[in-house]
């Protein structure tokens, strides 16, 4: 059954990525709602806004679903207050007016807000704790296609920009049948592809990541990458999801066999008073 399940996923993805799906067909949670902003679940591979109308896209779902919220002087409807990759899942904000945005964005820049996400990476991650600092930029080589990034250890990096995540390990297991690590990641700068690019630069590819795998992940159904939780730093909003990628979730092609650490309402408590923490292959001591 797990195997069915498997194929009717890859057979849904391929769909999508053609284009071909009615946007009308597809639900998008909403999982906070206020005066002020709504938050909601971003189902994986679907643009969070783009050009192409006949591609679904968040703005164009929500439109859809919630016409009393769009903003018709918006090119995109929505005030997006940050965004998530095609093909990351889960929370993502959206401010339903200027002032909310502008509160919202504030909170952001000044690094208030806490952003948390769960991913499957390729093998067993030896730290339980990493600290990784490359500077990101993007990747020369690629002119064109999807304006891929690297770090600056990379002669085609350009223009390079202080990029921090913090990751923690959560449990160690089998996804089908291969190594993997499930892990809990802290963005504590945002730049583009930003946990992507440093899994990969440590030998840790997020699972079903095709393009920085050198496009050779290409068994999973989508890209092991999810907005977990979100601490706004404003009015009070902490949201969370469900952990989507559980054994049953993942119908049995995942399968924990150490636990290390778990997440829960405080994930903040993970990434303090852990003594020491791995920087770019030298222990330092945790302020």
């Amino acid at each position: 059954m797990s195997l069915i399940n498997y194929f009717m996923s890859l057979i849904n993805l391929i769909v999508i990525r053609l284009g071909v799906v009615d946007s009308d067909n597809i639900d998008v949670e909403i999982v906070y709602k206020s005066n002020d902003f709504i938050i909601v679940n971003k189902p994986e591979d679907i643009f969070t806004n783009n050009h192409n109308k006949a591609r679904p896209s968040l703005d164009v779902i929500l439109g859809k679903k919630y016409p009393h919220l769009v903003n018709s002087k918006l090119e995109h409807s929505f005030y997006f207050v940050h965004r998530l990759d095609f093909v990351t899942s889960g929370l993502l904000c959206i401010a339903l007016n200027k002032r909310a945005c502008a509160k919202a964005s504030g909170a952001m820049q000044k690094r208030i807000s806490q952003k948390y996400y769960i991913a499957l990476v390729r093998g067993h991650v030896s730290e339980d704790y990493l600290d990784m600092t490359n500077p990101i930029g993007y990747c020369a080589k690629e002119v064109d296609g999807n304006r891929k990034m690297c770090t600056v250890d990379e002669e085609c990096c350009t223009e390079p920009r202080d990029a921090h995540t913090r990751l923690v390990v959560l449990e160690r297991g089998v996804y089908m049948s291969y190594p993997a690590t499930k892990v809990l990641l802290l963005l504590v700068t945002g730049r583009r592809h930003q946990i992507r690019v440093h899994c990969s630069t440590i030998g840790h590819t997020i699972v079903g990541d095709y393009t920085y795998s050198g496009r050779k992940d290409t068994s999973p159904h989508r890209t092991f990458l999810h907005s977990y939780r979100l601490e706004l730093g404003v009015d009070g909003i902490n949201v969370q999801t469900n952990d989507p990628f559980t054994e049953a979730k993942l119908n049995g092609l995942w399968i924990p066999v150490e636990n290390v650490n778990k997440a829960g309402d405080d994930c903040f408590r993970l990434f303090i008073g852990t003594g020491l923490i791995k920087i770019q292959n030298k222990c330092i001591p945790k302020v």
